[in-house]
């Protein structure tokens, strides 16, 4: 066999190797996982951000703030505080007091045109939730409301968005996770022309009726549902997880090392790091929880910051 023939096999047989390791279409198996943060108070103190810096030893690529419906959304100073920190705000937007049908139908709509006006004058990237957790019935927007007004409320408020020109908003898409399917969310998926990320709510509280679950009971048949219906990126929006119950180190490290790297879709994770009446969530609730979590967040997979997060490139490491 002549040397060029070799290499011409050798070439051959390497771009076979390449197709059958390559990812599937639309997994964006490459890009990294930018992990943030919801941080009471940040975005009145955004010296809370610098403490879970020194907590965690590096930036929240996110962090999260909750917004009423008829409320100021896009408050520019509080926006900037987060940005100035290296974050990329995420507002969850609330629609309490307003029903959805009306919504849909623009009865608010001068309200929506001032949000969009004000979030196209900040005019940096923003992630926005209207009406999370919609698959649930702890909300006036959950399960008691139609999927047909649900959908329709949240196409509404993209297209005036949209017409605004408040184009630097990206629309994020979560229900809470269904473990045991009784909290069903794809009848009320308002299509991937309408949403720039999906993704899934989810804690494990710990104790109580539902007693302690484990990452992977808690997201994955979730997880593989949300990839049958979209193919936008996922972030998992709300996670946490209480010390009562069993071994919170453990779920975290579990989690980050074991799970996420399997789920491939997911590009972004936000810790709900608050100490609440159900369960102590607080990503240095304990010793060994923060220990687990500060060694979790520095490997190569979850360095992506902000910059890859808004479209930039960061490999994912196999």
């Amino acid at each position: 066999m002549s040397p060029c023939v070799g290499q011409r096999i050798c070439a051959v047989l390497a771009l076979a190797t390449m197709l059958l390791l390559a990812p599937a279409a639309g997994e964006r198996a490459e890009a990294g996982v930018a992990m943030g943060a919801f941080l009471p108070g940040a975005d009145t103190n955004p010296q809370r951000i610098g403490d879970y810096k020194q907590d965690l030893g590096r930036t929240p690529a996110i962090v999260g703030i909750y917004k009423d419906w008829g409320n100021r959304v896009f408050e520019e100073e509080q926006l900037s505080g987060i940005w100035g920190r290296g974050a990329v705000p995420m507002i969850t937007w609330e629609p309490w007091g307003a029903r959805l049908r009306k919504i849909a139908h623009g009865r608010y709509d001068r309200y929506v045109r001032a949000s969009a006006r004000a979030a196209r004058r900040w005019g940096k990237p923003v992630f926005l939730r209207f009406a999370h957790e919609m698959n649930g019935d702890w909300y006036p927007w959950g399960e008691a409301a139609s999927a047909h007004a649900y959908k329709g409320a949240w196409r509404h408020l993209v297209r005036v968005f949209r017409r605004v020109g408040a184009d630097n908003v990206r629309w994020v898409w979560t229900p809470y996770v269904n473990p045991s399917w009784d909290l069903p969310f794809t009848g009320r998926f308002p299509g991937d022309h309408w949403v720039d990320w999906v993704g899934l709510d989810g804690i494990n509280w710990g104790g109580g009726p539902s007693g302690w679950r484990g990452f992977k009971e808690l997201f994955g048949g979730s997880y593989r549902l949300l990839r049958r219906i979209s193919s936008k990126p996922m972030i998992l929006a709300e996670v946490g997880c209480g010390e009562r119950g069993g071994d919170k180190a453990h779920w975290v490290s579990a989690a980050l090392r074991q799970q996420i790297p399997r789920m491939r879709r997911i590009h972004a994770l936000v810790w709900w790091s608050k100490n609440d009446s159900r369960g102590d969530l607080r990503i240095n609730s304990s010793r060994s929880a923060l220990r687990a979590l500060r060694r979790g967040a520095h490997l190569p997979l979850y360095g992506s910051g902000r910059y890859s997060l808004l479209g930039g490139t960061s490999p994912r490491p196999r």
